[in-house]
């Protein structure tokens, strides 16, 4: 199955995991504590040091008091604020100076978000509520409930907004009132990670990967479905072994998409027919991110990968992050990637030759979720819920 996958009009989708692993019922089974039994085995690789051949300003930090040990929830970027959330806390702060705008409370664990659109910013707790909330007061528009707790909210287009919920359920919902619109489902495996990608809104779809290995598109007003693609089918002797959940961010680039699943594979998938022109042996939990010159990711591992977009042939890799848990690498240019570890570190890489060029060591707790970029930006929350602004100069 190597067939070249035209990117005429690129489009790149990866969808790699979180590894805290969950049963369907939403209890804990296994977590990132596997990484830490490895780790009292084989000791973490010392890191080189780095002379830098950049120039890092941090521009601001602050604690937000949104800690968020081990659930992925990430910050929404609006024109003028930075909003983040973590435990039962909500809060804004704007995204040049770092004062705080407002701060809300909820009354429940929050467990997927943030997201947002149109002034409303969207997230979801462990009893399964859906909340929008204003994005300049943090006043609470309107609240409904799903069937399970949520894991992923979606940006909001056209009226709408995707709610993916642990019980393998997508609500399209209505941001002026949260009436539910549709719903589909996917069989949900008895033992899945914990966590979901991101559903991407592209074009008149919502896309969204699913714990049983299939990738799958639906109309975003009505839910129709348009198609389904199966990235990795489930192998195996026992229940782990047999996780194939497409979980992490999901980008979308053009035509073309990529999109990886657990113990299984990177794939090069048309979006318009969900059909798979390319697929790499490839297991990954993090999520990746895309441009027209690689896909950057990071296996199971900690490995770090640039993949070539039309065949998923490798580029380079970087084996210096092993057993460090490092996230989502983002693009903050066409040269330069960032990525944080559970150490604190965030790493910065350049993506022509796989080197390292800078470093700074913020949040101790460590990072899950990936830094976002705003333009010459990039905002990274770690998981004691220090948000750190730094300037790529």
């Amino acid at each position: 199955m190597n067939k070249r996958l035209s990117i005429l009009k690129p489009l790149l989708f990866v969808t790699p995991l979180l590894f805290g692993l969950q049963g369907c019922s939403g209890q804990g089974v296994l977590g990132s504590q596997l990484f830490s039994q490895q780790e009292k085995i084989t000791p973490l690789k010392l890191l080189k040091d780095v002379k830098p051949t950049i120039a890092l300003k941090i521009l601001w930090k602050v604690e937000t008091g949104s800690a968020s040990i081990n659930s992925k929830i990430h910050p929404f970027i609006s024109d003028d604020s930075i909003i983040v959330a973590g435990g039962t806390n909500v809060s804004a702060w704007n995204k040049n100076s770092g004062k705080s705008i407002w701060k809300s409370s909820i009354d429940e664990n929050i467990s997927g978000g943030v997201n947002g659109g149109n002034g409303i910013v969207f997230l979801g707790t462990d009893h399964g509520n859906a909340l929008a909330l204003d994005e300049k007061t943090g006043k609470t528009l309107w609240i409904k409930h799903l069937s399970a707790e949520i894991l992923s909210v979606s940006a909001s287009k056209n009226g709408r907004v995707v709610f993916r919920t642990i019980d393998g359920k997508l609500h399209g919902l209505s941001i002026k009132t949260g009436d539910i619109a549709w719903q589909q489902q996917q069989l949900t495996p008895v033992l899945s990670l914990y966590g979901a990608s991101i559903p991407v809104l592209v074009g008149p779809y919502v896309i969204a990967g699913f714990d049983n290995g299939k990738l799958a598109a639906y109309e975003l007003q009505k839910g129709s479905p348009v198609w389904e693609a199966t990235l990795t089918l489930p192998r195996g002797d026992n229940e782990l072994d047999r996780m194939v959940d497409v979980d992490g961010k999901l980008k979308a680039l053009g035509s073309a998409m990529f999109a990886t699943s657990f113990h299984g594979r990177v794939s090069g998938v048309d979006l318009k027919t969900g059909k798979i022109h390319w697929a790499k042996k490839h297991s990954s939990y993090t999520g990746a991110d895309a441009n027209l010159e690689g896909v950057y990711t990071a296996d199971e591992a900690g490995r770090i990968w640039r993949l070539e977009p039309q065949t998923g042939n490798p580029m380079f890799k970087i084996d210096d992050l092993m057993r460090r848990e490092p996230t989502t690498p983002t693009l903050i240019n066409s040269n330069l990637i960032v990525v944080g570890d559970k150490k604190g570190n965030l790493h910065f890489i350049n993506t022509n030759n796989g080197q390292f060029v800078a470093r700074i060591k913020a949040d101790k707790a460590g990072y899950n979720i990936a830094s976002k970029v705003d333009g010459n930006k990039v905002y990274s929350l770690g998981r004691g819920g220090l948000l750190t602004v730094i300037m790529v100069q």
